[in-house]
């Protein structure tokens, strides 16, 4: 465990000052702190307890990434900014609880989400919920929201989703079910990566841009997408209607 004393100075923790202490459970963060600094406690796989005080403004990229025994965590109303991967693969947690007063991030079933309810930020990943329905009202599925996420075999995404971020649900290999809108109109890189129990997915008409390797390592995907105009194949007759919808099936990686 770690103490700093009630004077403590200290204003910030810097990029990786813990990281890979796999043997610190418990830390007292000083009221003095007003920043949290990229991977300052990745991989701190002991770590259960850490209460985060109402001083601290950011928390920065994968601050806390992969502290595989922390259950819960809080965030204060003072904290404005919080970064990429902050809380992903920490795969006991279930519950992130957000001050009500806090202006910029909410918390909805233990999930983060930012405070209008737009944009899921996080997905509690030690949940044991099979199933999961995106609230409605939900706009943007953000990187990283399911990383790793080993338990949902399903997630329902509701029309008011327009885009699914990069990686949104990488290594989510027990996901077999998943409908994608047809309000979606991006799907970033690597945003199914790895989803080995993954059997089919249809790409809806409104879908423009799929960042690369989206459905790499699905290796037991169909992938079929709808295309509204597409040229005259070779050796089809003159009765070919190019506005006909075509139905095309991929599969494999």
């Amino acid at each position: 465990s770690v103490t700093f004393g009630e004077n403590s100075q200290l204003t910030s923790i810097g990029s990786y000052a813990f990281f890979w202490c796999n043997s610190l459970t418990s830390i007292e963060i000083p009221n003095s702190v007003t920043s949290i600094g990229d991977n300052a406690f990745y991989l701190c796989t002991s770590l259960t307890s850490v209460v985060i005080p109402n001083s601290v403004t950011s928390i920065d990229d994968y601050a806390f990434s992969r502290c595989d025994s922390l259950t819960s965590i809080v965030i204060p109303n003072s904290v404005t900014s919080i970064g990429e991967r902050a809380f992903s693969w920490c795969d006991s947690l279930t519950s992130i609880e957000v001050d009500s007063n806090n202006t910029v991030y909410k918390s909805e079933d233990g999930n983060l989400y930012s405070k209008d309810g737009k944009t899921l930020i996080q997905y509690a990943i030690g949940k044991t919920d099979t199933a999961f329905l995106v609230p409605t009202g939900v706009e943007t599925i953000g990187s990283d929201a399911f990383y790793y996420c080993r338990n949902l075999t399903s997630i329902v995404i509701p029309n008011s989703v327009t885009s699914i971020g990069e990686d949104a649900f990488n290594w989510c290999t027990s996901l077999t079910s998943i409908v994608i809108p047809n309000s979606v109109t991006s799907i970033g890189e690597r945003a199914f990566y790895d989803c080995t129990s993954l059997t089919s997915i249809v790409i809806p008409n409104s879908v423009t841009s799929i960042g690369e390797r989206a459905f790499y390592g699905c290796s037991s995907l169909t992938i079929y997408c709808k295309i509204t105009e597409v040229e005259k194949p070779s050796g089809w007759d003159s009765n070919w209607n190019s506005n006909r919808p075509v139905v095309w099936g991929y599969t494999g990686n």
